[in-house]
């Protein structure tokens, strides 16, 4: 475990000794909307993020991790319409009122680490949600693309450690964990306020974080099996983790 705290924390001394280069935003403006009447409905898995992602929305500071060193992630002619080079960002506040997909073009230079832009226009709304309130989730390719693997958020000011959580939507579900390994931990059930698009928090123990884990959610309804799901989180080496 040592080995791994170590490599987390030397990744993330060099990728933060470096300025992250910026994705393009393929929409102007940004892609957001608030809606006062909301059913439920959606992904199970609504954010792959630090606890400190939520904090940088406001400030224009989303981080997403190891995304344009990944040759099948970007697409070397530049063409910005390609799929391969691109990301998707999604945003949405626990109780359903804020939402945003917004599509990036990924720069072949990262060096691991790709600043995607985020000036809202609905910037008193945001700022208006405390930080677990808010989800975050970054996918390859558009929006409908569907997929498994998921890039890790995090705050690029971010100052110290910051645990990698995953917010998902149960769905009705009664009992909810995540399997790393042989490793079975419970999530997390969030009980105040409305839970529109998430009510579950899986906090990934910090050995898996420096592992970029293949995460499986488990969900049970009165001790009967909901279909599974499994995640690949890119990225998480780079971010400093608690011990």
């Amino acid at each position: 475990m040592r080995f791994f705290s170590f490599l987390a924390l030397f990744l993330s001394a060099t990728v933060a000794a470096e300025a992250p280069v910026s994705a393009k935003l393929m929409t102007d403006p940004l892609r957001e909307s608030v809606q006062t009447e909301v059913s439920v409905s959606g992904n199970v898995i609504v954010g792959v993020m630090t606890l400190a992602a939520a904090g940088a929305i406001s400030k224009n500071q989303i981080v997403v991790q190891s995304v344009a060193n990944s040759a099948d992630n970007v697409d070397t002619t530049d063409n910005v319409d390609s799929a391969e080079n691109q990301v998707c960002l999604r945003v949405a506040s626990r109780d359903g009122i804020y939402t945003s997909r917004n599509i990036y073009a990924l720069p072949a230079d990262s060096n691991g680490q790709v600043l995607l832009p985020y000036k809202s226009a609905l910037e008193d709304v945001v700022r208006s949600f405390d930080a677990d309130e808010i989800a975050l989730a970054a996918t390859p390719g558009g929006c409908d693309s569907g997929g498994s693997k998921f890039y890790l958020l995090s705050a690029g000011d971010q100052a110290g450690p910051s645990q990698v959580v995953i917010y998902l939507n149960s769905f009705g579900a009664t009992d909810v964990s995540y399997k790393h390994d042989a490793t079975i931990m419970p999530c997390e059930y969030i009980s105040e306020g409305r839970r529109t698009t998430f009510d579950y928090i899986c906090r990934l123990d910090p050995i898996d974080a420096a592992e970029s884990p293949e995460v499986t959610i488990i969900r049970e309804r009165f001790g009967r099996e909901q279909p599974s799901i499994t995640i690949t989180i890119a990225g998480t080496a780079e971010v400093d983790v608690p011990q």
